[in-house]
């Protein structure tokens, strides 16, 4: 499939990105016409669902092959994992984290998905109870990670549940979770308010 050139990139917003903040996003409109092949496709896909390019890809755009890597990185380790696991690493590492850019876009990603208010709270672990035993073993798993506390023991416990493939997704996927936090932290990225474009479901909100 040809990369996308029907978008006026010149009218697309940023969302996300501190005003002022430094470095500055990149001009869309002049980067468009040499990004790697099927970058273009990736940024337009989400300015059809959403309206707009976040600020993390804005910003990320003077890094156009990273940015390309990185989403295609993060496809692949979603896609080893349940959706309900995805969600465990993302809402574990970014509560404990303090990312709110990221955290917010997850949580309702998490309503639109049907998971309850308890569950949701016991994923970040805000509630001692709520999860099932692997995705409990998910959520310890992701943290020793994010804490670089001692491993076996979440390690261990999860590989009750998962294979050497999952644990390696899960480890990896709560890897590229803490770098986005710093990274957010680092940009003085925000919290999105809503999507500008209205109608827009939750579950299609842009998460990283």
């Amino acid at each position: 499939m040809p990369d996308r050139h029907d978008i006026d990139w010149t009218a697309v917003p940023y969302r996300g990105l501190t005003d002022g903040s430094r470095p500055e996003p990149v001009d869309l409109a002049a980067v468009m016409t040499d990004l790697p092949d099927g970058l273009r496709d990736r940024l337009a896909e989400r300015v059809d669902r959403l309206g707009y390019i976040n600020g993390f890809l804005a910003v990320g755009l003077h890094h156009p092959d990273a940015v390309l890597a990185l989403l295609d990185m993060t496809e692949q380790l979603k896609a080893a994992l349940d959706p309900a696991h995805v969600l465990v690493v993302a809402l574990a590492t970014h509560h404990a984290l303090g990312n709110e850019y990221e955290c917010v876009q997850y949580l309702d990603v998490a309503r639109a998905s049907g998971m309850s208010e308890a569950w949701i709270d016991a994923a970040q672990g805000r509630a001692t109870s709520g999860l099932t035993l692997s995705e409990e073993a998910v959520r310890r798993l992701t943290l020793a990670v994010v804490f670089a506390a001692p491993p076996a023991p979440a390690l261990a416990a999860a590989g009750e549940h998962f294979d050497d493939r999952g644990l390696v997704a899960i480890i990896h996927l709560a890897a590229r979770y803490v770098a986005t936090s710093r990274i957010s932290h680092a940009l003085s990225l925000r919290p999105m308010s809503g999507p500008l474009r209205t109608g827009v479901d939750p579950k299609e909100r842009e998460a990283e």
